[in-house]
């Protein structure tokens, strides 16, 4: 059997940053998400990085703006990479917190290993996208943000020494010159950004040691939480639908879009495990109740809502149709 190629995803938080830019240039959010099938309301979702390129390309086009990856990537802020970002804004050094980004990238976009390598006295930070077609937009977010946030962690304007993208040149680069500051190359098998290394050894401005050992924490946690290659489909399906009960409505379309696989084949997929969506909706809510009304400290009232119901009523049904017995019995036998 061949394995599936693998399939790069990018988080729906870090699309925040484009969805802030197009916002504050008065292109509203629902409109540049009509028609595409996408919602990013779930911060915790992820999309394909084809259909996050896609998006960007999308924006452009709205906006007619030929740069909007570049000046959408110069509002980045730390809230946008999550987790990943407080943890590198806290390190001591830019050496340190490159590290943290390289650690946990995939956290925000996921575009396999991201290879560091030393070229006399230059860092090369490079990385291959999967898409069959390079694309433009979101590599400049990608970059210009790194950039401005790589920039604010360490108090200077610095520019790197070169970059090299895996698109044609385009037309005008005025803009690239503004705000990368380097020598440009294009058609490049890969995307790599040289950084001098007398960068690495910048002191950052605001190095929190207690603040980045949480944050680190936070960030191994979520790390272990992504779903990993090979990886079952319907597992991931249920993690999915774990994080996104508290928001209703879960639907099946909104997951499969996220897994990157179509609608049908995640309905093939059920009916081979002999179930039907809404019965794996219920799986989950359930295997998650029973989990939550072992912890004495969780009010049934937040459990219902995190279970996605409207009202405890309505979860003190579902529970004991489930099981046969009301979350509260439950709970004291699991108690003994």
């Amino acid at each position: 059997m061949t394995g599936r190629a693998r399939v790069n995803t990018v988080s729906n938080a870090y699309l925040r940053g484009l969805l802030d830019h197009v916002q504050a240039r008065g292109l509203e959010p629902a409109r540049l998400l009509a028609g595409t099938g996408l919602s990013l309301d779930d911060r915790d979702g992820r999309v394909t990085e084809g259909q996050a390129a896609d998006l960007f390309d999308r924006a452009a086009a709205l906006l007619d703006d030929p740069a909007l990856g570049l000046h959408a990537g110069e509002g980045i802020r730390p809230g946008h990479y999550g987790a990943l970002g407080y943890v590198a804004m806290n390190c001591t050094t830019l050496a340190e917190a490159l590290d943290s980004l390289r650690r946990y990238q995939s956290l925000v976009i996921d575009l396999g290993e991201v290879g560091m390598t030393m070229e006399a006295d230059t860092a090369v930070l490079s990385w291959q996208p999967d898409t069959e077609r390079p694309y433009r937009q979101l590599a400049e977010f990608n970059l210009a943000g790194l950039l401005t946030f790589t920039r604010w962690m360490a108090g200077r304007d610095a520019q790197p020494r070169w970059i090299e993208l895996a698109y044609p040149a385009p037309p005008d680069l005025r803009e690239h010159a503004r705000v990368f500051g380097c020598e440009l190359r294009f058609d490049r098998p890969h995307y790599r950004l040289a950084l001098p290394q007398a960068w690495l050894r910048a002191p950052l401005i605001q190095p929190d040691p207690a603040m980045r050992e949480l944050m680190q924490r936070l960030a191994d946690q979520q790390l272990r939480a992504l779903p990993r290659e090979g990886e079952d489909l319907l597992a991931k399906a249920r993690g999915l639908i774990a994080r996104q009960l508290k928001q209703p409505p879960v639907e099946l379309d909104g997951i499969a879009t996220q897994l990157a696989t179509s609608p049908r084949s995640l309905q093939r997929r059920l009916a081979e495990a002999g179930l039907s969506f809404s019965q794996l909706i219920e799986q989950v809510r359930r295997e998650l109740a029973e989990r939550y009304l072992r912890d004495a400290t969780m009010d049934l009232t937040d459990i219902a809502f995190l279970l996605g119901y409207s009202e405890q009523s309505a979860f003190q049904r579902a529970f004991k149709r489930w099981t046969g017995v009301t979350p509260a019995q439950y709970r004291r036998d699991a108690a003994n």
